[in-house]
């Protein structure tokens, strides 16, 4: 005999997991150009590129992003040539949006997570984190973040940086998010 406390559980659980697929979040499969990750993204998705000093050398970081919902999704990634150097260049990139945020911390308690998806390297840089910090124009923003590497044969090491910005927590839509990350 099911009681009502345990079907009100069971809807909230639905209702919780659904939220993550509002309307207002269109949810499609995307394939980055010329780098080996399908993504998943809520709204239809721009592309912009540009090159930055990295280390000792200049890449040209791609991104492919949207807005959706009061909240921005986007992944970045480059290629590096020295694969020895991905742990550090991560490092690099996370104390990067540390600063940029003006966040000096992870939100949660126990900090970062591992954040390691099937064909990624294992580095200990390779993490997820959930920040607190400020927003280009002064507004309270909530950073969901990944940073993780994979090995592209002779060619180096791509890194990548996956992102969510949102004025308010999401953590069903940085679940799907980031659950739709998959390295090909």
């Amino acid at each position: 005999m099911k009681t009502r406390a345990g079907i009100a559980a069971r809807w909230l659980g639905l209702t919780m997991v659904l939220a993550g697929c509002s309307p207002a979040l269109n949810w499609r499969t995307v394939q980055l150009k010329n780098a080996p990750l399908q993504i998943l993204l809520p709204c239809d998705a721009q592309t912009a590129s540009r090159d930055v000093p990295m280390g000792s050398e200049q890449v040209s970081v791609a991104m492919v992003g949207c807005e959706a919902d009061h909240a921005t999704y986007a992944v970045s990634h480059f290629l590096l040539k020295e694969p020895a150097q991905a742990a550090e260049t991560l490092a690099r990139w996370q104390a990067a949006v540390l600063a940029q945020l003006h966040a000096t911390k992870p939100l949660e308690a126990g900090g970062d997570a591992v954040f390691v998806p099937k064909g990624a390297l294992n580095l200990p840089q390779s993490i997820r984190s959930k920040l607190e910090g400020v927003g280009p124009q002064g507004q309270k923003l909530i950073g969901y973040g990944a940073w993780f590497a994979r090995l592209e044969g002779d060619k180096g090491v791509r890194i990548y940086h996956a992102v969510i910005y949102a004025d308010k927590p999401r953590p069903e839509a940085a679940q799907a998010f980031f659950a739709g990350l998959q390295l090909q």
